[in-house]
């Protein structure tokens, strides 16, 4: 197997990287942060660009790039610490979509025309799908859902948001509710990297007939799919910036002084640094595994669980060698250790990808 980029992959990765290395600099995210125009800016960024659908089909208005493109978009988004609807929308909606066949949908997403994310978690779930509660139920003039939705990033933000539920019979169904029926239920909030995000309180939220887009088993194997395929994304978007990390703490023990030498002389410090090597090396792999085998459960899961301890370890190393200057609002590198246990958790934290893959292999 060729796992080498071919020409126009190795395109998309440079045009993505100098972009994002001229145009959202550490100081400009903070900005970013400040002005909360992070969706302005990946609007910008992909009329400029066009890279929001590089992985998507070219029958749905896409560059064909599949998971490959995916990988190589997440991961410079990851390393610049960009905060975009990227995974959520591009990736995860739009898989589940075109697997159900709904590409009418997906044509908006791919031309951005309309953002759509799915709405998965719940207190119960912590990635797994099967644990889905959220009730729907069939009333004269259409559905009304019950139940509690979680960290649904960008949902404020949504012109229409995707949600699984169960029927009456207990089969998983979708639902599409756009904003002005659910903006009552949104509770907006941050998570800890800044990425908007919210909880949906489900209290009887009545929906239109045609809200329904699918149900029955067809659901759950799209949605398992969409899952895996945004956890590849994820994958990416870790290793890349576990590799900043790396670099950053590498870069701040040469500049640091004590005892008249630079700590980077430490042996014990050189030691935990290779430690860390290793682990960003790791998460490379992992990443590689997940989107080369985005079809086999198993080796998502094996990928996912590698992610999420490894950037634990990254993560708390780089914060620990950096002592205090670590958690300043000055250094990147507390931006990125709070990316890093954002993605340690999503969809899944490593001792249920362990016992997923222990189920799968």
């Amino acid at each position: 197997m060729d796992l080498q980029f071919d020409d126009q992959q190795i395109l998309l990765a440079q045009s993505l990287e100098r972009f994002l290395e001229k145009r959202l600099p550490f100081e400009t995210r903070v900005k970013q942060r400040a002005e909360n125009s992070f969706l302005t800016f990946w609007k910008q960024m992909n009329d400029e660009l066009g890279i929001a659908a590089a992985g998507l089909g070219e029958d749905v208005e896409g560059y064909g790039g599949g998971a490959e493109a995916e990988m190589i978009v997440a991961g410079e988004l990851g390393r610049a610490l960009a905060v975009t609807p990227y995974v959520d929308s591009l990736v995860l909606s739009a898989s589940l979509l075109y697997d159900l066949g709904k590409k009418d949908l997906v044509r908006l997403i791919a031309k951005q025309n309309a953002l759509i994310v799915t709405a998965i978690e719940e207190e119960q779930t912590r990635g797994n799908i099967e644990h889905i509660q959220c009730g729907a139920r069939q009333i004269e003039n259409g559905w009304k859902l019950n139940g509690k939705k979680l960290t649904v990033n960008f949902a404020a933000n949504a012109d229409i948001i995707l949600i699984p539920a169960r029927l009456t019979d207990g089969e998983l169904a979708l639902f599409s509710v756009g904003q002005e029926e659910i903006r009552g239920a949104i509770k907006p909030f941050r998570l800890i990297d800044e990425t908007p995000s919210a909880d949906l309180i489900l209290d009887d939220l009545e929906i239109p007939a045609d809200a329904l887009l699918a149900k029955g088993s067809a659901v759950s194997s799209a949605l398992q799919k969409a899952v895996n395929r945004a956890i590849a994304a994820l994958c990416a978007e870790g290793a890349a910036a576990a590799q900043v990390m790396l670099d950053d703490t590498v870069s701040y023990t040469r500049d640091r002084q004590q005892f008249g030498v630079s700590i980077s002389s430490f042996q014990a410090l050189q030691h935990r640094m290779v430690d860390m090597f290793l682990k960003v090396e790791e998460l490379s792999a992992a990443s590689l595994l997940a989107t080369v085998k985005v079809g086999n459960d198993a080796a998502v899961s094996a990928a996912k669980a590698t992610l999420s301890e490894g950037l634990r370890l990254v993560g708390q190393e780089a914060i620990q060698l950096h002592g205090a200057m670590g958690l300043t609002e000055e250094l990147r590198v507390g931006h990125y250790f709070k990316r890093a246990m954002v993605l340690e958790n999503r969809l899944g934290n490593a001792d249920y990808h362990v016992s997923r893959y222990r189920q799968f292999s």
